[in-house]
């Protein structure tokens, strides 16, 4: 039978392009195993993590590692619940395997290398969203690592999480939800009730990472580093530097910095600051936001953030100003 030639061309540039992908992100050679070496950007979700791992690894000698706790990452089998805790010391065998294959660069996988680019990697970043409340645990199996936790108004995370439908009730908000007739009235109760529930996880990740005070581990705002960018970056570039010989001489590319990530859904970039960190301001009824800035308060991380739009400390503060209950 004679094939059509439109759909054999078609299929062959889908597979040429889908091999083409393969070579640039997961073929490439990394020697330097130390977790020195390995630069840990941790944060809740759409607190900006990507980005600010995605500036970090714009140099080409640089690896990018991918969420490697995600469940899609078919090398971590069976993943691991957003609010897993554990005290530092505590004994984890199968974690901590897998652990130590991810910060010493030795995990491979389509997930985890899927938006890298070095192909001779001399060091690494390793950007994770699901291992906040682990903080703790991480920093202390790994004191030689240098750690980048970045924290962003938990109102804008979750307002985040809610609208996209990521967070509860995402298989009746997202775009492709189950309900196409959703009424805006069950819409609305359905947003403020994913709103609530994505501040409360918001505070429960926070308050574990809290447990365990370490001035070592360079905290940066969100709003901080789309305020400032050269400053912020550039304070996070000294402790890269100061931390680790694999890191020597490294500059931050502010022209990576002034990009959208590549998990961010506004593809245009606003043309002021307010415009990246007060969305959630007018997109929620007022009593709404008063409950979200109440759970905050009950669950003692009303120094870190209020009902504005920034933060009420300096960073380092972060672990003097918190109340952890």
């Amino acid at each position: 039978m004679t094939k059509d030639p439109a759909r054999v061309l078609h299929w062959a540039q889908w597979y040429a392009t889908k091999q083409a992908r393969t070579l640039g992100h997961e073929l490439f050679v990394e020697a330097d195993h130390e977790v020195s070496s390995t630069a840990f950007v941790v944060g809740s979700a759409r607190s900006g993590t990507t980005w600010v791992g995605e500036v970090l690894s714009a140099d080409p000698d640089t690896r990018f590692i991918m969420e490697p706790f995600d469940t899609r990452n078919a090398a971590f089998r069976g993943g691991l619940p957003q609010a897993t805790y554990l005290a530092p010391g505590a004994q984890n065998e199968r974690l901590g395997f897998f652990c130590d294959k991810v910060f010493t660069g030795q995990l491979r996988s389509r997930w985890s290398d899927q938006f890298n680019h070095a192909h001779h990697a001399k060091r690494r970043v390793v950007k994770d969203v699901r291992t906040v409340a682990l903080l703790g645990w991480i920093t202390a199996r790994y004191p030689a690592m240098p750690t980048i936790y970045v924290v962003r108004h938990p109102l804008a995370t979750a307002w985040s999480m809610a609208s996209l439908g990521w967070g509860a009730h995402g298989e009746l908000l997202a775009p492709d939800g189950r309900l196409d007739a959703l009424g805006e009235r069950e819409r609305q109760v359905l947003l403020r009730q994913s709103f609530l529930a994505e501040v409360a996880r918001w505070c429960v990740e926070q308050s574990r990472a809290l447990r365990h005070p370490n001035p070592s581990v360079q905290v940066c705002f969100y709003e901080d580093l789309v305020a400032d960018p050269t400053s912020g970056f550039g304070e996070v570039a000294e402790t890269l530097r100061r931390r680790s010989p694999a890191w020597a001489n490294f500059q931050a590319d502010l022209d990576a910095a002034a990009r959208p990530s590549a998990t961010s859904v506004r593809r245009q970039a606003p043309s002021t600051v307010e415009g990246w960190v007060e969305t959630w301001q007018g997109a929620l009824q007022a009593a709404t936001i008063s409950e979200g800035a109440e759970l905050v308060e009950e669950f003692g991380l009303g120094a870190l953030y209020g009902l504005e739009a920034t933060p009420r400390c300096a960073p380092q503060e972060i672990w003097n100003h918190v109340e952890v209950r």
